[in-house]
């Protein structure tokens, strides 16, 4: 299983985090349950020119929608000269490619950081007053779905959703079809403005 460090406080908080931050795949730490599209594909998905609003991921956000935006961000990091590196079952890409080696492609990425997918700004605890309320919200919800979790400080003045323990059990079942839904529907829930 790909170990990667991300945080999670809903799918567009984590895929913005992990795009920007460029973490090591590889590094050993705290594990959060894999998000479609955050490895990303370059060779699928638009490769014009996205607006501002066409990169605003709404509160919830399916799978599809997140991959349609990571898909056309990680073509233009191609378009500027980051290759799609070949990965561990799949994992690869230009995503990859960067976290090997950010300071040859930092250029490309800073050439498509107007491209970038927004997460919501219910997700962003400094656009949303309620965002800790609204965050042990969905945890109690995810919870009562039977997936183990927890909230965890990321190191700045944010607080994410992790999977815990780190089993491969726990990982498995936050990953599965059925786990990622009830982590994005009780992302609608707790973050719905009430």
């Amino acid at each position: 299983m790909q170990k990667a460090n991300v945080k999670m406080t809903g799918l567009a908080v984590l895929l913005m985090s992990l795009a920007a931050c460029g973490g090591d795949p590889e590094a050993s730490g705290p594990q959060v349950a894999e998000i479609p599209g955050a490895t990303g594909s370059a060779s699928a998905g638009p490769a014009g020119s996205i607006s501002g609003a066409d990169r605003q991921l709404p509160l919830g956000a399916t799978k599809q929608e997140i991959d349609r935006l990571y898909d056309a961000y990680y073509a233009c990091w191609t378009r500027h000269g980051v290759p799609s590196a070949p990965g561990r079952d799949g994992n690869g890409g230009p995503l990859l490619s960067y976290k090997m080696d950010q300071k040859k492609y930092q250029p490309a990425v800073d050439a498509c950081a107007d491209k970038e997918p927004l997460g919501a700004p219910e997700l962003d605890p400094h656009q949303n007053p309620t965002f800790a309320d609204d965050l042990r919200e969905q945890l109690q919800c995810v919870r009562n779905q039977g997936l183990s979790m927890e909230i965890r400080q990321d190191g700045t003045d944010s607080a994410s959703i992790w999977v815990a323990p780190e089993t491969t059990a726990n990982l498995a079942k936050a990953n599965s079809d059925a786990g990622r839904e009830i982590q994005r529907q009780c992302e609608i829930s707790a973050f719905t403005k009430k």
